[in-house]
């Protein structure tokens, strides 16, 4: 994302390029996700910036973007009586299709339990391809 390239010199097109700033772990944007789910009234606030981070998720950024993010497209954990809002299928969709989020998967598996949805990538696209989101 583009924060992360914010404060390089010069700033690089790769948001990976360069040391992450003093006294913050790991990238920007990690840095400042908790506090923008935080903030956000719903997911559907936070789905732009959910949807921006999906290019960058991987297994091993599970803890720092798209696993506080899932989360908070589930506050109360997933209701398999209830049908998926469109922000939620939308989210779900694109990290189902995104390959290395899905490598090693117990990485992942505690973070999909505690929100109630299936851990497995093929149980994912099951799900998404049910009744569609009203």
């Amino acid at each position: 994302m583009v924060i992360d390239s914010w404060f390089l010199e010069p700033t690089a097109a790769d948001p990976w390029a360069g040391e992450p700033l003093p006294h913050i772990e790991g990238r920007l944007r990690h840095a400042l996700l908790p506090a923008g789910i935080e903030r956000a009234a719903d997911f559907e606030e936070l789905l732009p910036a959910a949807m921006a981070s999906v290019p960058f998720c991987s297994n091993l950024t599970i803890a720092e973007d798209w696993g506080p993010l899932l989360a908070a497209a589930f506050p109360s954990g997933y209701d398999q009586d209830a049908k998926l809002t469109p922000a939620q299928h939308r989210y779900l969709s694109a990290l189902a299709d995104r390959d290395v989020c899905w490598r090693y998967t117990q990485l992942i598996t505690s973070w999909f339990d505690d929100i109630g949805l299936p851990a497995d990538r093929g149980a994912i696209r099951a799900l998404l391809t049910g009744p569609r989101p009203h």
